[in-house]
């Protein structure tokens, strides 16, 4: 039997209006028509035949012309929109529902909240003073509102910003270097040291020795060294020359140290050997022989030997004459005796120093010739048993070398700072500008692979280069353990030691590397290695800073966050806290004592917030006085005092700002004045101030001795007044909290109302290192919320003042997970396949971009089809890839993002955040 909807033969028996109403939670609009046009009209018609009006009976026209139709039908149009009016109407009254910026506006006011007008982005200026003849000495102060306008690019605008605090600045600070050498001094263990200059004329084999004021003043002293040079490295372009030896300085047995106060270095010119070592053997003379007997002893019959034949402690003659070897230059004799000392100097070797020295000829041991004699300032082991005159050899003629500091090669990063010079003035706390290039360092071996931190792996070949990123680590097994800078380098060449390093390869990918410490070298940055700049703390303790007389050593906040070529780190300390918006000075009127609540305007927008450590993370710039007094600004003077100088604002749609006063009641009036309101606030704010670092650079504002300025690093924090869909969102939250934070999940909602913050997730820690609340945030627009910038602090002291200061609190920026996808389309015939597929790029771009995702959230092939089947025109859809960006393409049903664990052993690992990647999406049309 066919029902009345399949003939429609009983239409207009039955009255369909009004309609049954049904919402179930959750909907983004609710349905509230009783009915349309179609159905009134029915409901009319039903209603004209209806047996409970006989009077009517008579009338059985069904005709569209009927005047009484027709007047059925005008009556159902009104009810039509009368019905969509009511809805639209109904809508405004639900925060879900709401379109409109006023509904929004007013129902977040009847919790208290108000939708925020934006923040203003942050940096650090870094001035540059000039250091010219005349320019005064003394140090200047660059006054707070110095104003720096950026460079506009295309189709933008110049966007100014103003200095927060006063900033000390000295010409002194504009470029302080790192410590780049350390001075030298003789060390237990050293097996190199750097001359001045690179004309020394030392070659591998020359002997040198290390002497200081021990040995000076005490002939007896052992604290002296030595050496037989192993390499010699001249450094033309900077004009100086390696040394290096095998065996280190000191010696273990006896235990002695090298020399100390006064350490200087001579070269040994000479090798020679004791006059007699050539003598021949005296049972080759015969019993008669007149001329030599004398000098024969002949006490024992088969051995004859030559009498005297020893060294004699007063005078030492060696085999040549040598006019340099002068009084006061040091000579040593080595023993060359096999079973002693090292492999370069055999045998048991002593120091002399010559206190008189005599060229002449002497005849002894049937030999003859010029020979150099030496009165040694000691006689100490002067003997033919310790040196004997045929195996001993003789180092003299000493020349002095120039000794430079030693260059340190080791790159810097922790949070240790050495500068190169004594730097005055520094003080706790202070921001610093750090600028240099990335430490490279070179494989000396193949058969590596750079383990990509967006998955896959890279082979790398022996002098391959590679940018450090982080602190090195040493692996114990599997367990890594920080190296410090200097340590770092220390070990590099020892092939029992397995180092792991976070690096950056020449594409831009960063990955970990391991190797042996030996297949690994430090490699000097190139001249186009692009510099990497960050902003820096001195610490907030006395004991931060510390000098000495050539040095200045500073214990920074928190550590590097590069790893900088130690040569090219400058420090630049002129530095100043700066946000975006220009100061506006302005009378607003007269006060009027007999007007209640009264309204002023300001007159130019947006009007700048900044980020503090408040509930809801801006504090306003708005400076209001009256009479010169000034007045502060209430949430609302509801139940305000009615004395009390306060006033309340609000925002339009266009961010105009409106100022109003109390009645007398609740909140005082204003008093009468002519031109008495005067105010003083910052213009500029929103996402137009996140600026690339390097974009501020234009001074609007010359204080005295200041020729140059740039934002080392880029300006952040800064966010656009809040949207309707994150009103909504929003609003909620302050209910959730009521501006605490005392559950984990309070952590979280604070977190994510707060400006400059998108999303939080939180995690609370029962145990472990990483015991506490752990929050992993997002901001705006996706920015990582880095632990140098302002938003962090003002989110962290919030946090600490509005939650339990006594729970640690660890926060840390999201991680920005990717994801890439390929998918087939069929279009409908009568569509256009690219503007459908243009279509379908944007709804996946939306639904799976920053704005609609969250920590943790999955992505599934079911879910992308359902995106692109909501499309019109598309008829049929297939996934054909679903990967994570980095892995090899392949068809995953579903991608999971990682939320925090909590570890007894480490710190978890951030929220991870799964998007659509940024590169062109994979769309293809089906037959």
């Amino acid at each position: 039997m066919a029902s009345k909807t399949d003939c429609d033969c009983c239409t207009g028996v039955d009255a369909d209006t009004p309609q049954r109403i049904d919402n179930p939670p959750g909907l983004p609009a609710i349905d509230y028509r009783i009915g349309r046009h179609g159905d009134f009209m029915d409901s009319l018609q039903a209603r004209l035949s209806s047996a409970e009006y006989p009077a009517l009976a008579a009338f059985t026209s069904r005709e569209a012309s009927d005047f009484t139709l027709a007047l059925s039908d005008a009556l159902a149009c009104s009810l039509d929109v009368l019905g969509f009016y009511t809805e639209r109407y109904a809508q405004e009254h639900y925060l879900r529902t709401a379109t409109e910026q006023l509904s929004v506006r007013q129902m977040a006011r009847l919790i208290g909240y108000r939708p925020a007008p934006g923040v203003a982005a942050s940096t650090h200026l870094a001035f540059t003073l000039q250091s010219a003849p005349g320019m005064p000495s003394e140090p200047i102060v660059i006054p707070v509102g110095s104003k720096v306008q950026s460079v506009p690019g295309q189709d933008e605008q110049a966007q100014t910003f103003e200095t927060l605090a006063p900033a000390p600045a000295r010409a002194a600070w504009n470029a302080i270097p790192a410590q780049a050498s350390r001075a030298w001094r003789p060390r237990k263990g050293d097996t190199e040291l750097w001359l001045a200059g690179v004309l020394h004329q030392l070659q591998v084999g020359d002997a040198i020795l290390i002497v200081g004021d021990e040995r000076l003043s005490d002939p007896g002293s052992e604290r002296w060294d030595v050496r037989v040079l192993a390499k010699v490295e001249a450094d033309s372009e900077n004009g100086r020359t390696r040394l290096q030896w095998n065996h280190p300085l000191g010696s273990g047995f006896p235990a002695m140290s090298p020399s100390g106060a006064g350490a200087r270095v001579f070269a040994l010119r000479q090798r020679t050997a004791l006059f007699g070592h050539n003598a021949p053997d005296p049972n080759l003379f015969g019993p008669d022989n007149p001329q030599i007997g004398h000098q024969i002893d002949k006490t024992t019959t088969n051995n004859w030997r030559w009498a005297n034949f020893t060294v004699d402690p007063a005078a030492v003659d060696l085999d040549t004459d040598n006019a340099k070897i002068v009084a006061g230059s040091w000579f040593a004799l080595v023993s060359n005796n096999p079973a002693y000392g090292s492999a370069d100097l055999p045998g048991y070797v002593e120091l002399y120093r010559a206190m008189r020295v005599i060229h002449r000829t002497r005849s002894a041991f049937a030999l003859s010739g010029k020979i150099t004699r030496i009165t040694p300032d000691t006689d100490e082991n002067l003997s033919s048993t310790t040196f004997p005159l045929r195996q001993t050899l003789v180092l003299a003629h000493s020349e002095a070398l120039e000794t430079l500091a030693t260059p340190l090669f080791h790159p810097a990063y922790g949070d240790l700072l050495e500068l190169d010079r004594r730097v005055d003035g520094l003080q706790p706390g202070q921001a610093l500008a750090l600028s240099g290039r990335r430490q490279r360092i070179a494989l000396l071996a193949s058969g590596l692979a750079l383990q990509l931190d967006l998955g896959g792996s890279v082979a790398l070949e022996q002098g391959d280069e590679l940018f450090m990123l982080s602190a090195a680590d040493r692996l114990f097994g599997s367990i890594p353990v920080a190296l410090g800078a200097e340590e770092f380098a220390g070990l590099l060449g020892s092939a029992s030691v397995n180092l792991r390093l976070q690096v950056l390869d020449r594409d831009g990918r960063s990955g970990r590397l391991q190797a042996k410490a030996s297949q690994i070298r430090l490699a000097v940055g190139h001249k186009d290695d692009p510099l990497v700049r960050q902003i820096a703390f001195i610490g907030d303790t006395e004991n931060a800073l510390s000098h000495d007389r050539d040095r200045t050593s500073l214990k920074l906040q928190t550590p590097l966050q590069h790893v900088f070529e130690r040569a090219t780190l400058r420090i630049n300390a002129n530095v100043a806290p700066a946000s975006h918006g220009e100061t506006v000075e302005a009378i607003l009127g007269d006060g009027n004592a007999a007007q209640a609540n009264q309204r002023f305007a300001l007159n130019q927008a947006p009007l700048t917030y900044l980020s503090a450590s408040t509930p809801s993370g801006r504090a306003s710039s708005l400076e209001l006085r009256i009479n010169d007094v000034l007045w502060s600004e209430a949430p609302t003077l509801y139940h305000a005092a009615a004395n009390a100088r306060s006033y309340e604002t609000s925002q339009d749609e266009a961010g105009y700002t409106t100022l109003q006063f109390g009645d007398g009641n609740e909140g005082a009036r204003l008093p009468s004045g002519h031109s008495n309101v005067r105010v003083r606030y910052r213009k500029g704010l929103g996402g137009a101030g996140n600026l690339p670092a390097g974009k501020l650079t234009t001074l609007l504002s010359r204080p005295l001795g200041v020729s140059e300025v740039v934002n080392p690093v880029p300006a952040s924090g800064g966010e656009d007044g809040e949207s309707l869909d994150q009103a909504r969102g929003n609003a909620p939250l302050t209910v959730l909290t009521l501006d605490r934070a005392v559950s984990i999940a309070d952590y979280a909602n604070f977190a994510r109302a707060f400006a400059g913050i998108d999303k939080a997730h939180a995690l609370w820690i029962p145990s472990g290192p990483a015991r506490g609340v752990f929050l992993s945030l997002a901001g705006a627009q996706g920015a990582t919320v880095a632990e140098g910038d302002a938003v962090y602090a003002s989110l962290r002291a919030a946090l600490l003042a509005y939650g339990d200061p006594l729970v640690p609190l660890r926060m840390v920026g999201y991680t920005d997970a990717r994801f890439r996808c390929r998918l087939a389309v069929k279009v409908l015939a009568e569509y256009e396949g690219d503007l459908v597929l243009s279509q379908v790029e944007a709804a996946l771009r939306e639904h799976f971009g920053f704005a609609k995702r969250d920590f943790g959230q999955t992505v599934s092939v079911d879910e992308l089809a359902a995106v692109a089947h909501g499309i019109a025109g598309v008829q049929a859809v297939q996934v054909s890839r679903l990967y994570r960006q980095g892995q090899p393409p392949g068809l995953a049903p579903r991608l999971y993002a990682a939320l925090p664990v909590a570890s007894l052993s480490g710190l978890p690992q951030a929220a991870e955040l799964l998007t659509l990647a940024d590169a062109p999406l994979e769309l293809e049309v089906l037959p």
